[in-house]
């Protein structure tokens, strides 16, 4: 029951009514095989020189019998390991020719598996796709030893899953689906089954259900539609239609007139948790625009919803620690609707009572004519930006809606048909409608509280006190919501202004540095591909490492707090009205060496992000109230947090490998009793009240007059102080200790083992020893994974990754980790060494390194093609701060890369090389055993 994220293609997941497809689709090659197979073939200029390709299965985990528990995901696993044309794996195929970017996913209701960027310069390779994919379809060859060696990788993706959510999740599962066959079906099965189960069980499972009338072939990318249709036509219609096959049939969740209750409590569990949930059904026969509204529906209500809790928190109301509300899908022809409360300790009834009180608000009087303009001019604005983009059409776009049509019959259109019909939707949303549509589904039926918690003597909402609850406000003497707030237009600002003394050209980068007569120095950069939108940052060295240490907490407070009293005259809620539907986004960075603002919004709107600017410098609102709530709130989730046996070892390795002094040292709660409300401003003006230290870089679609305009008459207002600058001092509290080993055993759930070993150089490395160093990390994680999962069955993945920094010191690092069984753990930790040891005294192979070159490169040309106004502040910014130019690519040091290249950066690096060596056990015996009785 999560949240609708707001983009074109959710819009596509969540309509609710099956339709015919439009076929206008430009580009576009649709249809249905005489076997039943349906395809759809798109030519798309979103990425060029690629292709993807898509199997979609109306085919997961809800067709399962109980003896086929976590069959359909076993399956999809078995389609990398062995098919006819690929008996020894379609993975090592893959990789071998620089393709990476290839998954599958099982979900309970559908199967999908990609292949991801294939380049159409190589035909055989764009060639070969289609045949696995065709494969998938009918020829997994499903072999007893392929059956075994992939038992043992998926308890281990079991073992890895195994955590306290899934454990929450699954014991909820029974009344959230109203013990149905969805609360049955946590997709991955359980250990005994996968330890056991026949392999006809699994084949029988395949031939059932993969078969061409649930399965759909999707091709997007720079291809010629008309070719690859006559290449779909003739490789997938040779395959068989079934004969009297079975019905795919759909699990119904039964309303229920009662309240359903469960408690759920488990010893790893962080919070105390109070959740309310309803289940709705899909309403059909809607048109399109009807469809989309009703969508628009759920992202105003979730929004709505988010911002009257805000304010509560913001009046400094609340009776909880946290709140959230939201509408969305749950599964299948449902929709859901939740709360999570998070109370403080004692205070479960109270902080229940005042959220369900708000929603017996919306319920009796819904919302308000304000309100919903507010949301709807914001969404409106956020259609218009991705209307301004959409030119650069998204394969990923097509995939979605193509897929939707597929599994739920629901039309689609081109992106800008589609973003026109939804404009149109949203305009004709009223206030009455809005209000109805929550009448609609919320009823008094199929409602459900799940209660969650750690501590078995603690004294927990019971049903009955819930329904008490519930009783109760529904008989109080409610008002409507009132926003008494009236949001300035603008802020009454008088500044004598600036100006631009010095404009340096930057023809590297078709930018200018702009140096002001207060000492700040600005770097701007036109963007064309910003469309309409523009983004400002500002920086100066310093950060904590300047701070003194009896400070930091204030300092921590101090990040917390910046902005939620509001700036200058105007509260936070009155802030977020003048800035509502405006799209400004502005946050305070606040790091260990550097200090500053960041912020973006429409160039429309350019006046008011500047002045933000301003007042964030000049105008810091810190209020009492906040204060002391924001360190009541957490002194009591540290003295409540509930710590896993994972943290425990963190903290034990911390203190293992870091030095301590009275700038990091442990102070427990008594952390927060040294936060200190007299010191917030001062120490806010302290690290924002000298304009020369600060650099701004302003980048994206901002007229270059206008921001000249702009920056004189703001950043030029900024004072600045005399004196020397202020710089950063390096902090390093690494210990000096070359090895440092240890193993951890602890009680946690679970058969476990947990294998984390970093290695640390800090000797100088060349770019070109860099990119060494990151190809290196690449071949030993294919290694790796070929032997501690393909061959050893030992885990789900290997994770490896290395990386260089410069700042604030030089270090390179290794990082291998991954988990396995208690008792394989010590086996497998000597492979790791044997391999590290191997890489440094023989050669990789020619056919190791060529498919990494061509994933690099690849990934290059993919990011260059996505170049906007993110990748050109991270460019100037580095060079404002660091002098370093990071748009050269060094394309030339790839072309030049060999095997010997790669052994010689791994004998540096492990020649003089600082070891830390992780291994995390659980104990013999299940803790949860004694718990559970």
């Amino acid at each position: 029951m999560r949240g609708l994220i707001f983009t074109c293609i959710i819009f596509v997941f969540t309509v609710f009514t099956p339709l015919f497809a439009r076929e206008g689709m430009e580009g576009l090659r649709y249809g249905k095989l005489e076997n039943g197979l349906t395809y759809y073939v798109k030519h798309s200029e979103g990425a060029l020189g690629r292709v993807s390709f898509y199997l979609v299965q109306n085919v997961g985990a809800i067709l399962e019998e109980d003896h086929e528990n976590g069959l359909a995901h076993f399956l999809e696993h078995m389609a990398f390991n062995g098919t006819t044309r690929f008996p020894d794996g379609v993975m090592p195929y893959l990789r071998g020719k620089g393709v990476f970017s290839f998954n599958a996913h099982t979900g309970v209701n559908q199967t999908v598996y990609n292949i991801n960027d294939v380049p159409t310069a190589d035909q055989g390779l764009v060639d070969t796709c289609l045949f696995i994919v065709k494969d998938w379809c009918s020829e997994i060859l499903l072999k007893d030893k392929d059956i075994d060696d992939e038992r043992g990788v998926i308890i281990e993706e079991w073992r890895s899953r195994y955590d306290v959510n899934r454990r929450l999740q699954e014991g909820a599962a029974p009344v959230v689906y109203n013990h149905t066959k969805y609360a049955r079906r946590n997709v991955i099965g359980t250990v005994e089954l996968l330890k056991s189960f026949p392999y006809d069980a699994l084949r029988e499972f395949y031939y059932k259900w993969y078969r061409p009338d649930l399965q759909c072939v999707i091709v997007v990318g720079d291809i010629d539609e008309v070719e690859y249709e006559k290449r779909v036509n003739e490789l997938f219609g040779a395959i068989p239609a079934r004969e009297n096959p079975l019905e795919r049939y759909e699990v119904e969740i039964p309303a229920r007139a009662d309240l359903d209750y469960m408690l759920i409590l488990d010893p790893e569990n962080r919070s105390k948790m109070i959740s309310f949930h309803q289940r709705a059904r899909r309403v059909e026969d809607l048109n399109e625009v009807e469809r989309k509204a009703y969508s628009f529906k759920a992202r105003i209500f979730n929004t709505i919803w988010g911002q009257r809790l805000s304010r509560i928190v913001n009046d400094n109301r609340e009776k909880f620690v946290s709140a959230s509300a939201d509408f969305g899908t749950f599964v299948r022809n449902y929709n859901g609707f939740s709360l999570d409360v998070v109370p403080y300790k004692n205070q479960d009834a109270e902080a229940f009572e005042q959220v369900w009180t708000e929603w017996e608000r919306i319920r009796r009087f819904g919302f308000t004519d304000a309100e919903m303009e507010r949301v709807q001019e914001a969404l409106f604005q956020e259609l218009q930006k991705m209307e301004s983009t959409v030119e650069k059409e998204s394969n990923l776009y097509y995939v979605n809606v193509f897929q939707a049509h597929f599994l739920g019959g629901m039309p689609f259109l081109e992106q800008k048909e589609e973003l026109e019909l939804l404009k149109e939707a949203l305009l004709e949303i009223t206030t009455g409608d809005m209000n109805k549509w929550i009448h609609s589904w919320a009823t008094d039926s199929s409602q459900i509280v799940v209660v969650s918690g750690n501590d078995k003597d603690y004294k927990y909402l019971t049903k009955e006190q819930i329904l008490n609850i519930m009783a109760g406000v529904s008989k109080k003497d409610l008002k409507p919501e009132v926003v008494e707030r009236k949001a300035p237009e603008a802020f009454d600002l008088k500044l004598q202004g600036g100006t631009i003394k010095k404009v340096k050209k930057l023809d590297r980068f078709k930018a200018e540095e702009w140096t002001l007569a207060n000492g700040a120095r600005v770097f701007y950069k036109h963007v064309e591909e910003g469309h309409g939108f523009f983004s400002i940052a500002c920086s100066s060295h310093g950060g904590r490492s300047v701070v003194a240490a009896e400070d930091l907490p204030t300092l921590d407070a101090m990040q917390a707090l910046t902005l939620k009293s509001g700036i200058y005259k105007y509260d936070l809620n009155t802030l977020k009205e003048l800035v509502q539907g405006k799209q400004v986004r502005l946050n305070m960075m606040l790091s260990d060496y550097t200090e500053g603002f960041g912020g973006s919004t429409r160039a429309d709107n350019a006046e008011l992000l500047f002045q933000l600017f301003y007042l964030m410098f000049e105008e810091p609102r810190f209020e009492k109230p906040q204060f002391d709530k924001y360190v009541e709130r957490a002194k009591y989730m540290y003295e409540n947090r509930r710590l896993t046996p994972q943290d425990l070892v963190q903290d034990s390795i911390r203190k293992l490998t870091t030095r301590t002094d009275e700038r990091n040292r442990d102070l427990g709660a008594a952390y927060f009793d040294k936060m200190n409300f007299d010191r917030l401003e001062p120490l806010y003006r302290e690290c924002f009240s000298n304009a020369k230290e600060f650099t701004f870089c302003i980048v994206g679609d901002i007229d270059r007059e206008e921001a000249v305009r702009l920056t004189n008459e703001y950043i030029g207002s900024l004072p600045s102080r005399k004196g020397k600058k202020e710089e950063y001092i390096i902090r390093n509290y690494d210990v000096g200790t070359d090895t440092i080993s240890h193993v951890f055993t602890v009680a946690m759930p679970g058969d476990k083992g947990m294998v984390n070993l970093m290695l640390e150089n800090n000797a100088k490395f060349s770019d070109k020893e860099q990119l060494a160093l990151n190809i290196w990390g690449q071949m030993l994680r294919n290694r790796l994974f070929a032997i501690v999962r393909e061959q050893e069955s030992a885990t789900y993945g290997v994770n490896v990754e290395a990386n260089s920094i410069t700042f604030p010191y030089r270090k390179a690092t290794m990082m291998i980790g991954f988990e396995t069984q208690r008792d394989k753990v010590e086996r497998m930790k000597e492979m790791i060494y044997k391999e590290l040891d191997r890489s440094q005294h023989e050669l990789f192979t020619q056919e190791e390194l060529t498919p990494i070159l061509v994933s690099i490169k690849l990934s290059r040309s993919q990011a260059d093609e996505n170049i906007g106004i993110d990748y050109w502040m991270n460019v100037l910014n580095t060079y404002a701060e660091y002098g370093e130019d990071v748009t050269d690519h060094s394309d030339k040091l790839l072309e030049g890369m060999t095997v010997e290249d790669v052994r010689d950066v791994v004998w540096k690096f492990l020649k003089k090389v600082k070891v830390r060596d992780w291994v995390i056990k659980s104990e013999e015996a299940d803790p949860l055993s004694d718990w559970e009785k």
